[in-house]
């Protein structure tokens, strides 16, 4: 019996590979088109130089190679043959010299001298050399010709944990863009869509707080090129740690603590306690000009959110339960006066505009939980001396909340304001290459809900290159 199945197994397994050479001749033929098989390096460099093929037409575009296995659920497609791809790193390192004439950040007091924000009750004056707003990023592109794609992850060092010179970094940018023709979509972690010009101060706040609308949320935006001149978009997008605010008064859903602690005790159920449930939608429509109109644009924004208030911790005077509607109304501008001196500037309207535009604390009255309006905006003239390649900046700022709004707050200083200002003169100047020079000096001026008024004033000296 075993004999007759050796007999058997031996002739079948001959023919089997008979069948399988025959089958593999013209592929092995193939392979040995001008003189055998290619070395890996040469094939992949004969991909790289070989011209790329026009689309369709039967024609290979994109080899798709097997997927990669890089976790439990997640696969990777990897395409090598019709696209070029490249990835850059970039970065920039800085340095700033700050001198405060008084405490100029009383808004984000973990920060300690880092930026401005307001004219604080504190009067000590304080001096630091800053080496936080250094950057470092990566940026991966692709394309066939017409589809496109731009990934960027960007850091920089102000985070929060700054203890002793032990400075970390925290993730700045973190999306991907997609564009196929005159449409992009962006997902990911970017700069706020709408709203999105500002002042070219050194100041690393970039007028929070002062008149300036901006964050870097995670979002969904899609955006389309009608014509040369017309773009709009169109965006969800939602700040990621919801009404986590930098300074205390955070909301939080009353919850049941369970008796028995498991995953890290009773915080592990504090992040889904946020009274946010729906993302903040927002839309732009941007008018650029041509011709005699070359530099200029013009652009209006909207955006709307919706969400319950909820109680703050340790805050026993704010009366939560209220609907809170958060809206803005915004124009954006920009137009060249002269050949060497150009305006831009931004002016908005809005209700309960907090986290999602660095108005940390500034959306509800925190006694009265009533939402507050504001009219906020800021403007900047630019002028670029002829034969000179240095650049003088000149800007003013102002966040007005509605004093009715803020009627019957108690909160101390130092936390809501009835106004805020802001003036700065920038000079700025390249040393050699990418390596710069600037100086900056600001004024603050806040009025606080206590009815105390102070001015600070806030001195900038910085060096830093672009690479």
């Amino acid at each position: 019996m075993l004999k007759r199945f050796g007999m058997w197994g031996g002739i079948s397994l001959t023919l089997l590979a008979a069948v399988l050479m025959v089958g593999a001749a013209p592929a092995f033929a193939q392979e040995q088109k001008d003189g055998g098989p290619k070395p890996m390096l040469e094939e992949l460099h004969k991909q790289e130089v070989a011209p790329q093929q026009e689309e369709g037409a039967g024609q290979l575009i994109r080899k798709e190679e097997p997927a990669t296995h890089l976790c439990a659920g997640c696969l990777s497609a990897i395409y090598t043959e019709g696209s070029k791809g490249s990835i850059t790193p970039y970065g920039r390192i800085e340095l700033d010299a700050i001198y405060s004439s008084r405490n100029n950040n009383p808004l984000d007091p973990g920060q300690f001298n880092g930026y401005a924000t307001a004219a604080g009750k504190g009067n000590n004056a304080t001096s630091t050399l800053n080496p936080r707003y250094s950057v470092f990023g990566l940026r991966a592109d692709r394309t066939d010709g017409k589809h496109s794609l731009t990934g960027v992850v960007e850091a920089d060092f102000y985070s929060q944990t700054d203890n002793a010179g032990n400075i970390s970094p925290r993730l700045r940018l973190a999306f991907v863009k997609y564009t196929n023709d005159k449409t992009s979509l962006t997902a990911g972690m970017d700069w706020t869509p709408i709203m999105s010009l500002h002042p070219d101060l050194i100041d690393f706040s970039i007028m929070g707080y002062g008149g300036n609308l901006w964050q870097r949320l995670p979002q969904v935006t899609v955006r389309h090129q009608f014509n040369q001149n017309l773009e709009g978009l169109v965006t969800v997008m939602r700040f990621e740690r919801g009404l986590s605010a930098c300074c205390g008064n955070t909301q939080t859903r009353p919850t049941t603590i369970p008796s028995a602690q498991v995953g890290g005790g009773p915080t592990n159920v504090a992040p889904f306690n946020d009274p946010v449930q729906n993302p903040y939608y927002g839309g732009r429509l941007a008018y650029s000009g041509t011709g005699n109109l070359q530099g200029s644009m013009l652009a209006a924004s909207v955006g709307y959110r919706y969400y319950r208030s909820a109680p703050i911790t340790g805050n026993t005077t704010f009366q939560a339960g209220r609907d809170i509607n958060s809206y803005l109304f915004g124009v954006e501008a920009v137009h060249p006066l002269t050949k060497n001196l150009k305006f831009s500037g931004e002016i908005a309207y809005g209700q309960a505009m907090g986290v999602e535009f660095f108005r940390f604390n500034q959306e509800l009255n925190l006694t009265t939980g009533k939402p507050v309006r504001a009219l906020v905006g800021w403007g900047q003239l630019s002028y670029a001396p002829s034969h000179s390649p240095s650049t003088i900046l000149v800007g003013y700022g102002f966040d007005n909340p509605n004093k009715n709004d803020l009627s019957g707050s108690t909160t101390a200083a130092n936390i809501q304001y009835l106004s805020n200002q802001r003036m700065y003169a920038t000079y700025v100047r390249p040393i050699w290459a990418d390596f710069y020079f600037g100086a900056e000096f600001q004024n603050l001026w806040t009025q606080w809900t206590t009815m105390e008024r102070f001015s600070g004033q806030q001195y900038n000296m910085s060096v830093w290159y672009n690479f």
